[in-house]
């Protein structure tokens, strides 16, 4: 949006990721099986059944089907036929986001399991199938240092090496396997334990990773400090406090270093999400952040600065709208469009 480039590493590929069990992706399949509808590269109708193990589950009942989840259960444990339509499924959920202008493919399979022998598992056999389509490098994302080793241990990296997703200072020994290995890596603004409280506990978390990662040898231009960015709708000024820190960070380590972030997570909980996620970027690249951890397909610039749109959704990312008062009100009186 400014004209500077702008790191994308594609966020779909999660294992979180959800769609609506009555939406337009899920429906019976040729089988009679609740499938999930999608077209494989040359623009045929396929269908990928729906593990019980999904369909079944909490979420499941609640109307909400995880198909990423889906998608490597049954490539990893279904028949041939499932087994064949699970690959082929994340093989083009990563392709789609290269095409959209992804520099880097995140990969998080933390909620496929919570034994961690079998995350690991998962993550090796994600990497493999990912990385036969891919033409950009990998990102392992992952709450357990096992399964960012096993995940980078796994990447033959013929494109780049793989990018770990993330080191903080509850796991500062992330960065001993980082160093070895020559990976970029990502380095939260989380404490011991905690999220940050606001802008000054960003800054001196992040700094602390920082410097811990520069004396093992890790180049500034392989760090992509992680502010941590919350939802506007849990609590307003912690939108501005993120941007503080950014700005913060940026005059401090010089151009040389990177900041990122989850920015999508910022609309989690309020209407038109897009609308909140697309101002949010600009703010973000405005602040001096030049990447994002973000889905490339769906965050596609189209509001005009003028726009009273971008006005209000800037009002509130930046506090100055108490509550998203008028934001809310415009959304119930249909004043603003995703596009």
């Amino acid at each position: 949006m400014t004209g500077s480039p702008f790191i994308i590493i594609g966020e779909n590929i999660h294992a979180s990721r959800i769609v609506k069990r009555e939406g337009k992706h899920v429906g019976p399949g040729p089988d009679g099986r609740e499938s999930l509808a999608f077209r494989g590269p040359d623009g045929r109708a396929r269908s990928l059944a729906i593990p019980d193990r999904i369909r079944l589950s909490k979420d499941g009942e609640k109307g909400r089907i995880k198909h990423v989840q889906a998608a490597i259960l049954a490539g990893m444990q279904g028949a041939d036929a499932d087994s064949a339509e699970g690959i082929g499924y994340l093989q083009l959920m990563a392709v789609r986001q290269v095409e959209a202008g992804a520099s880097w493919l995140d990969l998080n399979v933390d909620e496929i399991s919570a034994d961690d022998a079998e995350r690991q598992e998962a993550m090796r056999w994600l990497v493999g199938v990912i990385e036969e389509v891919a033409t950009v490098p990998l990102a392992i994302d992952s709450s357990s240092p096992d399964v960012l080793r096993a995940g980078a241990g796994a990447a033959r990296g013929v494109v780049g090496r793989p990018m770990v997703n993330s080191a903080s200072l509850e796991r500062p020994e992330v960065l001993e396997f980082v160093a070895a290995s020559g990976s970029p890596a990502v380095l939260s603004a989380a404490g011991m334990g905690a999220m940050p409280a606001g802008t000054e506990e960003r800054i001196v978390n992040a700094a602390e990773m920082v410097e811990l990662a520069l004396k093992r040898g890790i180049d500034l231009g392989a760090m992509f400090v992680d502010p941590l960015v919350l939802p506007a709708a849990v609590r307003t000024e912690a939108t501005a406090e993120v941007l503080a820190a950014v700005t913060a960070l940026r005059a401090r380590f010089g151009p040389e270093i990177h900041i990122t972030g989850g920015l999508s997570n910022v609309s989690f909980g309020l209407p038109a999400r897009r609308v909140i996620n697309e101002v949010f970027i600009d703010l973000f690249v405005a602040a001096g952040g030049d990447s994002g951890i973000i889905d490339p397909i769906g965050s596609r610039p189209r509001l005009e600065r003028a726009s009273r749109a971008w006005q209000l959704a800037s009002e509130l990312l930046l506090g100055q709208d108490p509550y998203g008062r008028a934001y809310l009100k415009a959304h119930r009186a249909g004043e603003l469009v995703e596009g």
